[in-house]
């Protein structure tokens, strides 16, 4: 995506913001009349991509795809989004500031093939607002964390037949979580069935819920080389908070 002079005198207006190395970030603003939802995955502080969803209740929504550049607090994406059916695009201009992300507002002109760019991107004001949700990752060695590992640990291995190990990241947000990662036999031989030893050199990914009584279970989970798992368990848990179900780590 290229940057244009008007956008890096944007950037230079704004205070510099310290990023870690890979991070997922949620967003939202939801009323009784519609809601707005922003993921991002910032990568080294310099790239991000994510996804945009605005969805009125009772009308058609957009939604789409965020790619773009992060200098400081401030990030130029472009918004690839369908909306009743067209595919369309447009330069977009957020700002984090505390708990929310800010959306810059401006005139945009357009720039042919289903494009909008921003007139003048150091322009924009910042009057609408998401807030950012509160989602985490137990960190390791943590009773938590490990009550997780132990909830998929037994089917799993039951699945493998023997015990396995797990790699990869937790996210939570209230009573529910997700893991995403690999799993392998603890004694780093294959399964013995073959069709089983095909499945662990896939990707596995796990939903998890705590009940009343304070303990993590694994009511779906799978094996998949794409979203199918994370698309069913959707489809099973509507209620589950959505940044379960964002693809970026």
């Amino acid at each position: 995506m290229k940057t244009s002079a008007a956008l890096a005198l944007c950037f230079s207006l704004f205070g510099s913001f310290a990023w870690a190395d890979t991070q997922a970030l949620f967003f939202a603003h939801e009323t009784a009349k519609e809601f707005t939802r922003i993921a991002l995955s910032i990568e080294d502080g310099q790239k991000v991509s994510g996804t945009r969803v605005w969805q009125p209740k009772e009308d058609h929504g957009a939604s789409g795809f965020l790619d773009g550049i992060v200098n400081g607090n401030v990030i130029q994406v472009l918004y690839t989004y369908t909306i009743e059916g067209s595919e369309q695009s447009e330069e977009m201009v957020l700002k984090i500031e505390g708990d929310k992300l800010l959306i810059g507002e401006g005139e945009l002109v357009d720039a042919g093939n289903g494009r909008m760019n921003l007139k003048a991107a150091n322009q924009v004001s910042f009057k609408t607002s998401l807030k950012k949700l509160p989602v985490t990752e137990p960190k390791p060695g943590t009773p938590e964390r490990k009550a997780m590992m132990d909830a998929m640990r037994l089917p799993v291995s039951d699945y493998a037949g023997k015990p396995v190990t797990f790699t990869g990241k937790l996210r939570t947000q209230g009573n529910w979580a997700r893991f995403t990662g690999k799993v392998t036999p603890k004694d780093g031989k294959p399964a013995e069935a073959e069709g089983i030893a095909a499945d662990m050199e896939l990707d596995f990914v796990a939903l998890l819920k705590k009940d009343a009584a304070g303990q993590w279970t694994a009511p779906h989970w799978g094996f998949a080389g794409d979203t199918s798992v994370l698309e069913e368990a959707k489809e099973k848990f509507p209620k589950a908070p959505w940044p379960m179900f964002e693809w970026m780590e």
